[in-house]
C-alpha cells in the first residue's frame, strides 16, 4: 500500500513538473495541465490529478496554438530528417532543441529562374539532403505568383523579408541554433558538392 502511494505521488509529481496553463481566448479563465497530443481540433492534457480533458484548440490564446503546433511539429520531425519547414518559429525550437544552424531559402519557387535552377543543381540532390538532415535546419520562405500562400505563411514571409532585408532571390540567410544571423549568401555554381563547402566555410 506504502509502495503504491509512493508511485502514485512520484507520478503526480512528474505531470505538475511538465504541466502548463493554458489561456483561454479573449478571457481570464485558465486550466493547468500536461499537453499530450492533438486528436482533430482538440488537445489532450493531463491534469495534476491524472484526470485527462480534452480542450478545442480553438479557444485557446495565440500563444497556447503556438505551443502545440511547436509540440506536434517536434514529434512529426525527429532528429536527421529531410525536411523544408515552412513555419519560422517551429524551425526555430528544432534549431534550438537539435543544436543545429538553420538555412533560410527566401525563393521565388514558380517564377525565380535562379531560384528554381538552386534547388534543381543543389537542394534537391542527394549530396544536399545527405548533408543538410545531419547538419541543417531547412526553412522555405517563399514568394510565389502563380499559387497562394496561406495567409498565416505569406504574413510571416513578409515580415521576415522585411527584417532580413531581402532585396532579391534567391537570398540564403544562415543563422545559429539560438537563431542568431552568422552570413548569406545566394546562388552558387558548381553543384552540391561546392555549395555544401562553401556553407561550412560559412558556418565555421
Amino acid at each position: 500500500m506504502k509502495q503504491s502511494l509512493q508511485c502514485l505521488l512520484f507520478g503526480l509529481l512528474a505531470v505538475a513538473a511538465d504541466a502548463r496553463t493554458w489561456k483561454e481566448a479573449g478571457s481570464d479563465r485558465t486550466i493547468v495541465g500536461e499537453y499530450v497530443r492533438t486528436e482533430g481540433e482538440n488537445i489532450v492534457i493531463t491534469r495534476s490529478t491524472g484526470v485527462t480533458a480534452k480542450v478545442p484548440l480553438s479557444r485557446l490564446s495565440e500563444d497556447d496554438q503556438k505551443f502545440v503546433a511547436e509540440q506536434a511539429a517536434a514529434k512529426a520531425a525527429p532528429v536527421g530528417v529531410y525536411k523544408w519547414e515552412t513555419d519560422f518559429e517551429v524551425a526555430k525550437k528544432r534549431a534550438k532543441d537539435e543544436k543545429k544552424p538553420m538555412l533560410l531559402d527566401f525563393t521565388g519557387s514558380d517564377w525565380c529562374g535562379w531560384c528554381i535552377r538552386l534547388k534543381k543543381e543543389v537542394f534537391s540532390t542527394p549530396e544536399f539532403e545527405k548533408y543538410a538532415k545531419d547538419n541543417l535546419v531547412l526553412v522555405e520562405v517563399d514568394f510565389p505568383r502563380a499559387k497562394k500562400l496561406p495567409k498565416k505563411e505569406a504574413e510571416q514571409n513578409a515580415k521576415l523579408q522585411q527584417e532580413y532585408k531581402i532585396q532579391g532571390y534567391p537570398s540564403i540567410i544562415l543563422l545559429n541554433s539560438d537563431g542568431k544571423k552568422v552570413a548569406n549568401t545566394g546562388y552558387l555554381e558548381g553543384g552540391p558538392e561546392k555549395y555544401i563547402e562553401h556553407l561550412k566555410g560559412l558556418l565555421k
